[in-house]
This record gives C-alpha cells, structure tokens and sequence, in this order.
C-alpha cells in the first residue's frame, strides 16, 4: 500500500516579475514531506450481524516543515445477506502532529491529542466529542522502493525543471487510541522535489 503522489510545479508570482536578463533559481518543492498512513479494522458477530471498526490514521506535511495528523473512526454492520448498515463516524484533525522516520524506515508518531467529532445514524448531526491521544510504532516490511521523475515546462522565455524523488514501502506495527492498542498495516512515502528556473 502507498500513497501515489503526482508533482506539481508552483511558479511563484515574484519569479516571474523584475527577472533579470538571465536567472536561476534552486527551491524545495512545495511537495516534499514524509506521508504516513496506518489502518486497523476489528470485527465482532452480534445477532447475525458483523459489526466492523475501521480505524484510519494518517499524517501528511503542512509545507512548513511541520505536519497534521487525522484520525478516522468508522463503524458499521453487515447483515448475513451482505446489507451495510452505517453505524457511526469519529473524526479529527490535529495540526501540529511529529514524526520520526529512522534510518531502518521505522516510523513513531509521537502521542498527539485529536480533538474528535462524531457522527451517528440515529442522529442528523454531528457533536463535538472528547480530545482522543493517538500514537503509532511502525516497522518496515519488505523492501523499500524509489522512484525519480523529471519534468521540463517552457512558457515565454523561462524553463521550469522539477526533480521528484519519492522512496515509498510497506510497514506494520501497533497503533494507540485512546489508550486501546491495536495491530496496523501502514506505509511510508518519502517525497523530495527540488524545482528550478532559468529565464532568459
């Protein structure tokens, strides 16, 4: 499991105003991040139904250097003729999450507070709910892949030149919510873009 990602060139108005007769210019690209992505689904049979929670974790860069974490709760049931029933929804986002990828490609998503909304089937809607830690510890399984892609935009007389390099892999390990520890499969994706641009 990865997260595709697709490159994209931001041309910031300043570089094309009061440009000199030739000019260059090296940037990170607003791409680059780590994106993290954890999921655990339990089940139980009650009544002939199997009532299942999907728990969804990811992380993803702000573009600042720092990132968000949301979190996503969801519960429904299915009847033995496969009819799905939503139950309900817990969701949240937290602005300021941290990360940390080691060098094996482990990933720890230090315990950071989300502040929950939920959404039930019997209610038309949704209520403010209680301030719910999370963390992750993940381990990588199978090997690491990378990708490298190089793209070249000519407008007027400037060239645009971004390099995306994206090392992305598999990872397992145990995600905490509210204090419940469950089991995960996750992935990493490593995304560095570097642009430059050159005007004549």
């Amino acid at each position: 499991m990865r997260r595709l990602m697709a490159a994209v060139v931001a041309v910031p108005l300043v570089l094309l105003l009061g440009v000199a007769p030739v000019a260059a210019d090296t940037t990170g690209g607003g791409g680059s991040g780590t994106h993290f992505g954890s999921f655990s689904e339990t089940c139980s049979t009650s009544s002939g139904r199997q009532v299942c929670t999907d728990t969804n974790l990811n992380v993803d860069p702000n573009g600042d250097g720092t990132s968000s974490g949301c979190l996503d709760i969801f519960t429904y049931s299915v009847s033995a003729k496969g009819r799905f029933t939503f139950m309900s929804d817990n969701f949240g986002c937290n602005p300021d999450v941290s990360l940390t990828v080691g060098s094996d490609f482990s990933v720890a998503a230090v315990p950071s507070e989300i502040t929950m909304q939920t959404c039930a089937a019997h209610k038309r809607s949704c209520s403010d709910g209680a301030d719910v830690p999370v963390s992750a510890s993940d381990s990588l399984v199978g090997d690491i892949s990378t990708t490298t892609t190089r793209s070249t935009t000519v407008s007027g007389g400037c060239t645009f030149k971004t390099t995306t390099k994206e090392t992305f892999g598999d990872l397992a390990g145990t995600m905490t919510v509210d204090a419940a520890t469950l089991d995960e499969q996750g992935f990493v994706d490593i995304v560095d873009e570097t642009s430059t641009v050159r005007c004549k």
